[in-house]
């Protein structure tokens, strides 16, 4: 076997490998994750998303889930209205 057949096959079983177990870049993951972990912040300001996060650790899943129940239960509100309300919402329940 020449060394172009042999570069092949390791071509080969790394792409058979890397489509079976959904293997993802490091690369697109991070770019992905900027790009999707947060869509609808667009209009909300930074120290707004900043104190929401703080509020749930850190987690921005969480703070998205949040802010989408408010947006659900009061429609037609601007997106900065939906998260300062997600955050008023995390302080009295606190203080209760």
């Amino acid at each position: 076997m020449s060394i172009i057949s042999i570069a092949i096959a390791i071509a080969l079983i790394l792409a058979v490998v890397s489509w079976l177990t959904d293997y993802k870049l490091p690369i697109y993951r991070r770019t992905h994750a900027r790009t999707s972990s947060n869509p609808r912040a667009k209009g909300v300001s930074r120290s707004t998303r900043k104190q929401l996060l703080g509020l749930v650790g850190g987690k921005a899943n969480v703070a998205q889930r949040l802010v989408s129940d408010v947006s659900q239960r009061n429609p037609g509100r601007s997106e900065q209205w939906c998260w300062e309300k997600a955050i008023y919402d995390i302080e009295r329940d606190r203080r209760a």
